[in-house]
């Protein structure tokens, strides 16, 4: 029975994440970094929005930019606010900011819609 009992704790501690019988308090390697998280200020939305209704011709019905497009948007914002709260713009932030103000606008408009409203 203490045999089995062993066994059985053996895998408990395989169970339970990075620890291991080499590293019994599970320590972890911190030197990894993350990226610093882009700020956006309501200025600075009201620019992204104002740039990318300057490209509008180019987004289609659905007003889907290419990633081009997006990039200098990133740019465009970098240079007029030089000194941003947290990461600069990047196209990526740029998509991700466009992308969501699209779903909330979405959803404020299907709010509006609904009778009783």
């Amino acid at each position: 029975m203490s045999n089995s009992s062993s066994v059985g704790s053996n895998r408990s501690l395989h169970s339970h994440g990075s620890r291991g019988l080499n590293d019994p308090m599970g320590s972890q390697d911190n030197t990894t970094s993350r990226k610093a998280a882009t700020h956006w200020e309501l200025d600075e939305e009201k620019d992204l929005i104002a740039f990318l209704s300057t490209r509008k011709s180019e987004a289609g019905d659905t007003m889907s930019f290419k990633a081009h497009i997006f990039t200098e948007a990133a740019k465009h914002l970098n240079t007029t606010y030089p000194n941003p709260k947290g990461a600069p713009k990047s196209q990526s932030s740029c998509k991700t900011k466009w992308t969501m103000l699209k779903r909330n606008y979405t959803i404020v408009k299907d709010i509006k819609a609904l009778s009783g409203f």
